[in-house]
């Protein structure tokens, strides 16, 4: 499930979007870039380790679930991580500021929208009403973090015939 959902952030949200990557060596050579997209879950405080990946990126984690015999819910949690140190001027001038969450936002968004426009995922993944999203509250400047939360079902996973083992 988290595979099928990267995918479609890949193909429906990624190729939409081009946000800065971070040069290590020097803030004037950063480039822009698709947003990477990973399963796993967003270390607490925001603090992204350098094994996770390349920022800006989406990253699929599930906050849990349940499964009625009829139908398995689970709960869906992208967090969103964009670098943005300030605005990039002609022939190598820059002003720091702390906008970068306009960046963050505009990516939440443009999720929020392709969910809400699409609310089937590979034809067995029902995404709910309710989406909510939020930032956190430490932002480690030039990084900035965000989340999203929203409720996915699908059908559960099929049974053993219980008749045929009582009849048996």
């Amino acid at each position: 499930m988290l595979n099928e959902i990267k995918s479609f952030l890949e193909e429906n949200v990624s190729k939409q979007i081009k946000l800065q990557k971070a040069s290590d060596n020097d803030i004037f050579a950063y480039e822009l870039v698709s947003p990477s997209v990973f399963t796993g879950w967003l270390p607490p405080n925001g603090m992204l380790p350098d094994n996770i990946g390349d920022v800006p990126c989406l990253i699929v984690g599930m906050d849990g679930g349940s499964d009625d015999g009829s139908i398995n819910e689970f709960k869906i949690k992208i967090s969103f991580a964009v670098y943005s140190p300030g605005e990039h001027k002609e022939q190598g001038e820059y002003t720091p500021n702390f906008n970068g969450y306009v960046d963050l936002l505009n990516l939440i968004d443009l999720t929020k929208s392709q969910l809400v426009k699409e609310k089937i995922i590979n034809n067995t993944l029902c995404i709910g009403e309710e989406i909510s999203w939020d930032m956190y509250q430490d932002q480690p400047y030039p990084y900035w973090y965000g989340y999203m939360t929203f409720g996915i079902s699908g059908k559960a996973y099929p049974k053993v015939n219980i008749e045929k083992l009582l009849n048996s």
